[in-house]
């Protein structure tokens, strides 16, 4: 809150103010004059200026904001896995289909994996996920990886070679779809049990999984704010 302003004093005697001729009465305000042709208007003092409308060629995905951050503490229920699960989906799945086609096969790093390969690499741990939660569902403990993890992305990503950035995209929309239905099947107790294992095993290979790839896919507007 703004402090009022203080009052200055006039540093004279009371009677001397009666001395002062009076004040001559305010001039007619003349009217605004109109802004240079091209020029807006100067928006009156006190009010907000009104919203510059968005440009028509930036209405596709330029950039993603960032994803939900992983609590300290994961989830404690299905509703707010929920939230977290379908926010992160939403916006990294806009970001990888608006992300130019010819461009799937491009390397992420001088020796790393293409875009394609980094699209099937999270298809592939939706997959595991859906598997593991239903061992959990069946028989009520936590599973483990029958492969270690590097085994499993070297293969993935063999696999990935000969497919297009479109197949690709189509498999992670399938793979994500099967695991929010396993995710479906979990109770709230399911998802707490052994330390809340269910609720990390998500939080890493979704949510948590996308904000780490999210510069991958992360298409930044061209300067001149034209469509490319």
């Amino acid at each position: 809150m703004v402090e009022p302003e203080r009052i200055a004093s006039l540093g004279r005697d009371p009677l001397g103010a009666a001395l002062l001729p009076p004040e001559p009465p305010p001039s007619p305000e003349a009217p605004p004059e109109a802004p240079p042709e091209g020029q807006p208007e100067a928006q009156p003092e006190g009010q907000p200026a009104s919203p510059t409308p968005a440009n028509a060629a930036n209405t596709e995905v330029a950039s993603i904001p960032s994803l939900p951050v992983e609590p300290e503490r994961p989830p404690q229920t299905l509703s707010q896995m929920f939230r977290l699960v379908d926010e992160g989906w939403r916006q990294f799945r806009a970001a990888a289909g608006a992300f130019p086609s010819e461009r799937m096969d491009e390397r992420l790093s001088e020796d790393g994996w293409t875009r394609k390969q980094m699209l099937a690499h999270v298809a592939a741990w939706h997959d595991l996920t859906h598997d593991r939660l239903g061992k959990l569902i069946m028989t009520g403990q936590s599973a483990d990886l029958a492969e270690k993890t590097d085994s499993i992305n070297a293969r993935v990503a063999r696999q990935a070679i000969g497919r297009t950035g479109g197949e690709v995209l189509k498999e992670m929309e399938m793979t994500f779809n099967r695991l929010r239905r396993q995710l479906a099947r979990l109770t709230d107790e399911q998802l707490a049990t052994d330390d809340g294992w269910a609720a990390q095993v998500i939080a890493a290979n979704t949510y948590g999984h996308y904000e780490e790839h999210r510069a991958d896919v992360y298409m930044p507007p061209p300067p001149d704010g034209r469509r490319r």
